[in-house]
């Protein structure tokens, strides 16, 4: 099939899409097929439009189907609301016209079509502000889409902002007496099994608890013990992944309520 005029023969997979939470989640509750019908999402959507996709039901079941039926209509709809909580594909384009894309997808797009002659004044769904140059030429923000500042630091300056990281972090279990420097309150023990990254996403999941300032001892200790410490496939990251956080106020406490209630079998 011929490629639509707009689409483009290849996008960048960056590290830290790899590495980041969404993606993390995605393989904590759907497995790396999840990971692979992410990255094929993006790929359909650099290769039609180019840098965006319509979304419905209808666009949902071919796209499930075109996987080989690995994973089902709700799950793939899952991942898709999964990737709007976390600010992958802009949620506004999504709730208004039922459009998957984002600020970065669309620099990525500008970014590789930079060369061919265009008017972006009729493109549909454009969140990127447009320049014209004095010479007459666009100006777009995509000078750090394929390769981040991060990149273009110093040796010096990454090892002491990795430094820093280190030290911000927290171990993945309070350690007691026999551990090292005692943290607030009473240590509690994490079971050998939950480090088994085949079985489990423990480091993701403490990850995510502190990117939602879930920080009370109490509340880690219940959630871990209701996730059964990151099981994969859990329920716990169907929660985080799908709630709206900035209507949450007692984030810890929701989480263990839902939890709870999912074990109950009440949900």
């Amino acid at each position: 099939m011929a490629m639509n005029c707009t689409g483009v023969l290849y996008f960048p997979i960056t590290i830290s899409m790899l590495e980041g939470v969404a993606t993390e989640l995605i393989e904590a509750r759907f497995g790396l097929k999840g990971v692979a019908a992410f990255i094929k999402l993006l790929g359909k959507i650099y290769k039609e439009e180019g840098y965006y996709l319509v979304w419905n039901k209808e666009q949902c079941m071919l796209f499930a189907h075109k996987l080989g039926n690995e994973l089902s209509d709700e799950e793939m709809q899952e991942i898709v609301e999964l990737l709007i909580a976390k600010d992958i594909f802009d949620r506004k384009t999504y709730e208004e016209h039922h459009v998957l894309t984002s600020v970065h997808i669309q620099k990525v797009w500008l970014e590789a079509t930079k060369r061919r002659k265009r008017d972006l004044n009729p493109f549909p769904y454009f969140l990127v502000e447009t320049k014209v140059s004095k010479n007459g030429k666009e100006e777009n923000e995509v000078q750090d889409v394929l390769f981040p500042s991060e990149n273009a630091c110093n040796s010096g300056q990454s090892k002491e902002k990795e430094s820093k990281e280190k030290k911000n972090t927290p171990p993945l279990t309070p350690q007691g007496e026999n551990g090292g420097e005692r943290t607030e309150g009473s240590s509690f023990e994490i079971p050998g099994y939950a480090y088994n990254k085949k079985t489990h996403n423990l480091e993701g999941l403490i990850l995510e608890l502190k990117q939602l300032h879930i920080v009370d001892r109490d509340e880690l200790k219940a959630i871990l013990k209701l996730s059964d410490y990151g099981r994969l496939g859990g329920y716990v990251f169907k929660v985080i992944g799908s709630t709206r956080w900035s209507t949450v106020m007692a984030k810890g406490k929701y989480i263990i309520a839902a939890l709870r209630k999912e074990r109950t079998g009440n949900g």
